[in-house]
């Protein structure tokens, strides 16, 4: 039997199981409440499946031990901690998120500043940036399945399109179903793969970049990125607005905290995710230093992103090669589907049933849901047929421009009782306008960093200057004996 026939076999039971799936969640998904949050019901274990399903994406699977290839373990810097960090802050606010009594994240924001225009906008934003950020995750879904079924990335990426969409059309507990069996074959499948690769290099369980060096790299040379080199400690600290940050103002997480069940399970899920992602990210540096030392002219060929995918052949037998490109496949659809489910809850019930006069029954909201979740995944695959280079800090940016202007919005709206609408407004502006600018420009810290200071400031200025202009106008008032 050929390795391309038992990769196919593999590719059709996955896709039997996930067409199970979608069809076995379709009679589930008959309510708003259902589709988007679940009821707010979920229990434990299907929270803790979905919440760090969504968390795994392209960028973790792909490009983090792509980018620990390339230059080391100083990537652990400004991704994997940020993102711990990012999940501490949602442990913080998990309670009062959970309190607010919502559908979306824009709902929360609109809600608090008596503001239509305002959710409108916020959705459209989140919208688009979660548009950009199903790119990554086609583009991963690609790398895999072309490598898995031996065709073109370009006619390959549509199967992932398929996917999504049938996946994402149940809703919520669709979603979080086909996150649970990609979570279980990606974490044995990496297991594996981390076990050859210790088997094969031979240096004990635990590789460094001393090692590497030693066995690999003249001088002692590990880096391409440079990010150390070019950035120094500032960059890497800042760059927590953008990994981190964003993580912590991010709805595809914040809206599974609103799904919990009661607010003790929420907490209990993102302390425990935790505990599994920190052992699941030993397991993909580990695999990122050992690939380097075993196939060090990969460095060369291919980029960031195609290096765990094109060394895992060479590694495993097919069979347990299979399973893992499966996996890769898995782990994209599992973010791809929250991300488009989220687009689609967002344009139908944060836009579009906030503007005309229409009857906004339940069943044309969730018809709009679909058509949006279509629309959405449509666009994405047209923007995947030539996707960015390294995914990694492509998904960086997205956060980054998330963290920019909802940072003020999400804490300011959950603990500063003074915000105002203007503020709101202002800091969405000031948000977006420090990020048009400081991107462009070469700054000795992550762009993010000045522009989540700029709305902030937006934030908190505003308000003050309209209770002094309110001050200034009564003392008018009692100047003119009005």
């Amino acid at each position: 039997m050929s390795q391309t026939f038992e990769y196919l076999l593999y590719f059709g039971a996955y896709g039997l199981i996930m067409l199970f799936i979608g069809k076995s969640s379709f009679k589930e998904s008959d309510s708003v409440y259902k589709v988007f949050v679940g009821e707010r019901r979920t229990g434990f274990w299907r929270l803790f499946f979905t919440f760090v399903g969504t968390w795994i994406s392209a960028a973790t699977i792909l490009g983090f031990p792509g980018n620990v290839y390339m230059s080391g373990t100083q990537v652990i810097v400004f991704t994997v901690i940020p993102w711990f960090i990012g999940t501490g802050m949602l442990c913080a606010i998990s309670g009062k998120i959970y309190d607010c009594k919502i559908l979306t994240i824009p709902q929360l924001i609109g809600d608090r500043y008596g503001s239509r225009m305002l959710r409108i906008v916020c959705a459209l934003l989140l919208s688009g940036g979660y548009v950009f950020y199903l790119v990554m995750q086609i583009k991963g879904f690609g790398i895999a399945a072309a490598r898995l079924l031996n065709l073109d990335y370009k006619a390959v990426i549509f199967l992932v399109y398929l996917f999504i969409l049938y996946s994402t059309f149940g809703g919520f507990y669709s979603v979080s179903k086909s996150d649970g069996f990609n979570l279980v074959i990606l974490t044995v499948s990496t297991g594996i793969v981390y076990l050859a690769v210790i088997r094969q290099v031979g240096d004990g369980f635990l590789l460094s970049d001393g090692m590497v060096r030693d066995q690999v790299l003249p001088a002692g040379d590990l880096s391409q990125a440079g990010y150390l080199e070019k950035g120094g400690l500032f960059l890497y600290l800042s760059m927590f607005f953008g990994w981190g940050m964003g993580l912590a103002t991010n709805p595809q997480y914040l809206i599974r905290i609103v799904a919990a069940k009661d607010g003790r399970t929420a907490k209990r899920v993102l302390l425990f995710s935790l505990i599994f992602l920190a052992a699941f990210y030993f397991c993909l540096t580990q695999i990122g230093l050992g690939l380097r030392i075993l196939f060090p002219a990969l460095a060369g060929i291919c980029g960031p992103d195609e290096i765990f995918v094109r060394a895992v052949g060479y590694l495993v037998d097919s069979r347990a090669s299979g399973l893992f490109l499966l996996s890769v496949i898995g782990a994209c659809i599992s973010t791809a589907n929250s991300q488009l489910l989220l687009i689609g809850s967002m344009m139908s019930y944060d836009v579009a049933a906030q503007l005309g006069r229409w009857k906004r029954t339940e069943d044309r909201i969730l018809t709009l849901t679909n058509v949006f979740i279509f629309a959405g995944g449509t666009l994405a695959l047209i923007i995947a047929m030539n996707p960015p280079q390294n995914i990694l800090f492509f998904g960086a940016d997205i956060w980054g421009l998330f963290a920019a202007f909802l940072t003020p919005l999400i804490y300011g709206t959950l603990y500063y009782g003074r915000g105002t609408k203007k503020g709101a407004w202002g800091a969405l502006f000031a948000g977006l306008g420090g990020a048009l600018v400081f991107s462009r420009l070469d700054l000795p810290v992550y762009w993010a960093f000045p522009a989540t200071l700029c709305s902030t400031a937006a934030y908190l200025l505003i308000p003050f200057l309209e209770a002094a202009a309110a001050r200034r106008r009564e003392r008018g008032k009692e100047g003119t004996g009005v």
